[in-house]
């Protein structure tokens, strides 16, 4: 051993005696973490059969959780906000003015009603009025109407199901059907009864026609024709009947018919028209069959995970010491992460949705992930160990990296749980519990089959056909023990060359430039982000349902009514009352995106103003009113009275444009910040309502999920990382990687919504993932900045490489998928482990060389290093030949007495020996 000079330890001391805070905290952490992983290692090592039982039998304990399994479909429980106030106003409407299914108005309806309904389009696009098209849709009408099921021994038609007016089925376009429509259109008289589109027959009904003929129809006064391609039918359906003076529900009965009429329009076929359909239920009966279209994809995903990771970690290796059954169970720990995880969720009561299915495609790839550092970590420990000792060794070099991972991962999804979307926040538990088992089986699982692996290796055996023994391997022989050995992972060598230039001054200037360069075009696409999002958008490509609502967006405009209830009792009969009223009316006209020109008001048709009766108390007025429904029996639903107050009254006005993203939002709450500042008591309501907030609320949303993720991370990793300028540089590397993810899926077309909002989140576990790994090799190095970001850039490289590559490859088969929400979630992987990896393998390690810590035990670790090669004198009264050969070999035995760490270093120690045997010889 060399002496260490007095000036040498004095000089170390002063060094030690000036380390921050944040270097003794990591240290102590790292040391503290080191040694509990190590004795997992040794346990694992001494007893993996145990623990690979334990693994098997605790997944089957979680799994009996599916025997309760519950899945939940419907899209207004899933997508819409949890507070949503249109939904508690509901019930409030709901109860004040309960919907008269025998005198129904389809405005009046609190919600979206029981319904079929059904677009006609000429097959030639030609025009709807014409004769043989007339006579087949009246066909077809004709069925529809006969269309039957049975409920308890007895046939139910449409007329027994069906909301009425006047005793008659109320079908919104059955106008097409009636003639005086027709003769008065022929008579030229047809424009006497038109206003605004409104077309108002003798019944006093008023008929939308753009709602029935579509946005493009015209109409000819002149030559007294009709010209549109479409014909939109709604056959509105009770939800309760009056029998034998017994209000009964019958809401079940109207659902059967619902599923008739999907199953007549599946098997029915015109040569005339194309016919296009949906119901109420269409969009959570589409979410759910989208599970079963795509759920041959997580199949087809983790057989092909198997491959790749297969390929991954035996490129170099020799058939007979093959790791393939390490990557097998690898991915079968992932599988059982997946369903331990699905199943406890379901144990504990919490249901699932059709979100949730994306969850196998994230924890795959966080999966494999763990998987090639585990691995990774044992290829870098001593060959001529013990099994024991190199699972000891594997999980002290690797645990506290995939640790901080997991538990980033998991607190992500946590933090997303606090989300007020139910679909969300169902989505982010079954994450967070699935990665946290995936992270115990990595440990468990995967551990003990190396561990298996190792001991086959040792004894000589075939490590796929168990049964046989490797005659190829020998301790003996350098060179054999150097052919069994295979790379820690196939090309990481290439790091070592390729990344030298990226620490030179100027391949620092050059990283850094560009850098600056892309984050400042990233800002400005992710600025560009819109947001957005149609209900067809959930369904499947090849969904009746998404042609029904492609169609209806194609083909109609829809503007929306804004129901106004004045749910409490007020003096109408004063003038000062009905002004507040009136001027509420103004106000709300005013407001951009509603129509100023559109009202139904009871109270503009009665003219009462109060200042013709001043001593006026209600009675006359009550008068008034009574006269009033008895003239205009449609308005007989929106006016609840007793006979001496006016007890709930209700009025409409009209939505201009809908955009489909948070301005139709923007104007409800607009709406209901004028409500509360009219001194009036008084409610604003659409049906629509829920999906305007909606969108209303998604970036708000995604902002404070971020907020809360990061920092929630941001303290997790400074528990596993305690030092502040670390932490700092990751969570800042990972708002870059955010920052042009949301940009890239902008230039893909992908605008913000909950669906995105699921993405985004899982996103943010992916970040960490790239970032944690290099900064941990950082700061547990020997050396300058410069030599430990290089060195963790060779170590940590090619994990992250083919993490990134086998997650890709992954997902690769979401592409197909016929499902927006796994064709979004596709892209989105693809551009995350794109741009992570280019973040962690280019620009952190050059930041990290630049700015990275560096404290005084990075150098004296190098010293203490240094201090255990033996160097030997040289002889100088040699000739020049003996001399060079002389310092040949010296140099050499320097090198081969150092403590070799890794298996590529043992490999060079053989390649040396070898070499310096030659040249001595």
């Amino acid at each position: 051993m060399a002496t260490t000079q007095p000036d040498e330890t004095s000089a170390k001391r002063t060094v030690s005696q000036r380390r921050n805070l944040f270097e003794v905290l990591f240290k102590k952490f790292n040391t503290f973490y080191e040694k509990i992983f190590s004795n997992i290692g040794k346990q694992l090592g001494h007893r993996p059969l145990i623990y690979i039982f334990i693994s098997i039998a605790l997944t089957g304990l979680c799994s009996l959780g599916f025997l309760r399994s519950n899945i939940i479909n419907n899209a207004d429980i899933l997508f819409i906000p949890t507070d949503c106030k249109s939904v508690r106003d509901r019930d409030v409407v709901a109860k004040k003015l309960p919907v008269n299914y025998d005198d129904y108005y389809l405005h009046q309806d609190v919600d979206l009603g029981i319904y079929g309904d059904v677009i006609f389009i000429t097959r030639n696009r030609g025009n709807i009025r014409r004769p043989n098209v007339r006579n087949e849709l009246a066909r077809i009408y004709n069925l529809i109407q006969h269309i039957n099921v049975t409920y308890e021994n007895r046939t139910y038609f449409y007329e027994d199901l069906c909301a009425k007016r006047d005793h008659r089925c109320v079908i919104e376009g059955d106008l097409f059907f009636r003639e005086s429509f027709w003769q008065r259109l022929q008579d030229k008289e047809l424009q006497n009864y038109l206003a605004n589109d409104l077309y108002t027959d003798d019944d006093g009904i008023a008929n939308f026609l753009p709602f029935i003929f579509g946005n493009n129809f015209t109409i000819n006064f002149e030559k007294s024709t009709l010209f549109s391609k479409v014909l939109k039918l709604h056959f509105n359906l009770r939800r309760t009947s009056i029998v034998n003076g017994k209000l009964v529900n019958v809401e079940n009965i109207s659902r059967m018919w619902e599923q008739a009429f999907l199953e007549f329009f599946e098997h029915f076929h015109s040569v005339m028209v194309q016919t296009i359909y949906s119901v109420s239920t269409s969009i959570d009966q589409e979410l759910e069959k989208n599970i079963m279209l795509d759920m041959m994809l997580v199949v087809v995903t983790f057989m092909v995970m198997i491959v790749v990771a297969t390929i991954c970690l035996s490129i170099r290796s020799t058939f007979a010491q093959s790791p393939m059954y390490l990557s097998g169970s690898g991915v079968l720990a992932t599988m059982l992460g997946l369903v331990s995880g699905f199943g406890i969720c379901l144990l504990v009561g919490i249901p699932m949705c059709p979100l949730v299915f994306v969850t196998p495609f994230l924890v795959i790839g966080v999966g494999t992930d763990d998987m090639f550092l585990i691995y990774s970590a044992y290829r870098r420990t001593k060959s001529s160990d013990t099994t024991v000792q190199r699972l000891a060794e594997t999980f002290r070099l690797c645990g506290s990296g995939i640790t901080i991972t997991s538990l980033t991962n998991v607190i992500a999804f946590l933090a997303g749980a606090t989300t007020n979307f139910y679909g969300i926040r169902l989505f982010c538990l079954y994450t967070s519990a699935s990665l946290a088992f995936c992270y115990f089986y990595q440990i468990m699982l995967f551990g003990s089959t190396i561990a298996l692996y190792n001991n086959c290796i040792n004894n000589n055996r075939h490590t796929v056909i168990l049964c046989l023994t490797d005659r190829t391997s020998s301790t003996d022989n350098p060179k054999s023990r150097r052919r069994h050995r295979q790379q820690c992972l196939p090309l990481k060598g290439m790091f070592v060359y390729i990344t030298k230039p990226l620490f030179t001054t100027y391949g620092q200037i050059i990283v850094c430039s560009i850098f600056v360069i892309y984050t400042i075009f990233a800002v400005y696409g992710a600025l560009q982000m819109r947001d957005g999002m149609k209900l067809g958008q959930l369904l499947n490509d090849k969904s009746y349902a998404k042609l029904y609502y492609d169609t209806l967006d194609e083909e109609f405009d829809i503007h929306p009514l804004v129901q106004f209830i004045i749910t409490e009792p007020i003096p109408y009969w004063r003038h000062d009352y009905i002004k507040r009223i009136r001027d509420f009316i103004s106000q709300a006209k005013q407001l951009d995106g509603m129509d100023k020109n559109f009202e139904i008001a009871w109270f503009s048709l009665l003219g009462y103003n109060g200042y013709e009766h001043p001593l006026d108390n209600g009675t006359l007025f009550m008068d008034t009113i009574h006269g009033f429904v008895n003239l205009f029996p449609p308005f007989a639903n929106d006016l609840i009275f007793n006979k001496t107050h006016l007890l709930t009254s209700r009025f409409y006005l009209k939505y201009a444009v809908v955009h489909y993203n948070s301005n139709d939002g923007r104007l409800v709450n607009q709406l209901y910040s004028l409500t509360e500042q009219s001194q009036l008591p008084i409610k604003v309501y659409s049906s629509l309502f829920k999906y305007y907030e909606q969108m209303y609320e998604v970036i708000p949303n995604i902002i404070q999920t971020f907020l809360i993720a990061i920092e929630a991370m941001y303290l997790a990793t400074l528990l596993m990382i305690p030092d502040l300028k670390s932490v700092i540089i990751i969570i800042s590397t990972m708002g870059m990687i955010l920052t042009s993810l949301v940009a890239t899926l902008h230039i893909w077309g992908i605008q913000a919504s909950s669906v995105m909002m699921v993405e985004l989140v899982m996103s943010v576990g992916f970040c960490s993932d790239f970032c944690v790994h290099i900064v941990h090799a950082f700061l547990t190095g020997t050396g300058t900045r410069k030599e430990r970001a290089q060195q963790a850039l060779i170590n940590m490289g090619m994990p992250i490489l083919c993490a990134c590559i086998s997650s890709i490859i992954g997902v690769f088969f979401l592409g197909t998928a016929h499902s927006y929400l796994f064709r979004t979630f596709f892209k989105t992987i693809i551009a995350i482990m794109i741009l992570g990896a280019i973040h962690a393998l280019c620009f952190l390690p050059v930041i990290l060389s630049v700015i990275g810590s560096h404290w005084p035990s990075h150098m004296n670790n190098r010293i203490q290093h240094s201090d255990t090669y033996q160097l030997a004198p040289i002889n100088t009264n040699d000739t020049q030949t003996s001399g060079n050969l002389n310092e040949e070999i010296l140099l050499t035995r320097e090198k081969l007495q150092r403590t070799s760490n890794t298996i590529e270093e043992e490999e060079d120690k053989d390649e040396l020996m070898s070499t310096t045997t030659k040249n001595i010889v």
